[in-house]
């Protein structure tokens, strides 16, 4: 295949993932019809045939002459042709249970507090399945937490759902306990420190009461070599003299 066909086709497929189905590749396009491109691009490390695409790539796409089939501005990134962009319903159809990935850090303090509402107006991006809600959490964590999501609860705590094509639901906070999730890992106790004790004196052995013993340095010191044979000299100078002082 040429190489301007390669383009063409990674245009078109980037058409669809933006401008049609995001739900398929768990992408939700701001009110603007734009994603991340980054988050794009974890999209499509996921896909057969597609994992090879660099932001390179994709700027060759939007540089392409004539219509291009993707727009970029700055890190995001949307469709040239949004007409068949879904936008979020509200619905009384909705499964009992749904599925949201976590960062495992981040698991003791949300399992407290829950998840409060965006102050930027995002919302929560919930999988219908725990295995699509696996693959989502593995572009934010090697090993998510998958929270359980029991939508009649959060409802009634005050959530919002929203559906989202096929594959996704979208809410607005998820309060405390209207989720379970894996329980907390034991904290192990901080092991307290023994005390030493002096070891006892060895059976048949004498130790040494230093108590009474002067300093080191008002010790006596051994008289030097010198001054130990004066008294040769002396009875030397004697024996010249005669024997007289």
């Amino acid at each position: 295949m040429k190489h301007s066909q390669q383009v063409d086709k990674l245009g078109k497929f980037l058409g669809y993932v933006l401008g049609r189905h995001p739900d398929e590749f768990g992408l939700v396009p701001d009110a603007r019809g734009y994603i991340k491109t980054k988050d794009l691009l974890k999209a499509l490390a996921e896909e057969p045939g597609w994992r090879h695409v660099r932001m390179n790539h994709i700027r060759e796409v939007s540089y392409r002459p004539g219509t291009s089939a993707i727009e970029l501005a700055g890190n995001l990134i949307r469709a040239m042709d949004r007409s068949n962009l879904f936008p979020p319903e509200l619905s009384d159809n909705h499964p009992k249970l749904l599925y949201y990935p976590i960062r495992r850090r981040a698991y003791p303090v949300v399992l407290e507090q829950g998840i409060p509402p965006n102050p930027d107006g995002n919302r929560i991006t919930l999988a219908i399945d725990q295995a699509f809600a696996e693959r989502l959490g593995r572009r934010i964590d090697q090993d998510p937490i998958i929270l359980v999501v029991h939508s009649v609860t959060a409802l009634s705590r005050g959530a919002t759902l929203w559906r989202y094509g096929e594959r996704l639901f979208l809410s607005d906070r998820l309060p405390p306990g209207s989720f379970s999730g894996p329980p907390l890992p034991k904290q192990q106790p901080e092991p307290q420190k023994k005390e030493t004790k002096p070891a006892p004196p060895t059976p048949g052995s004498y130790l040494p009461d230093l108590s009474n013993q002067p300093p080191p340095g008002s010790r006596s010191k051994k008289p030097s070599r010198q001054r130990k044979n004066e008294w040769k000299r002396e009875r030397k100078r004697k024996n010249r003299r005669g024997g007289f002082d």
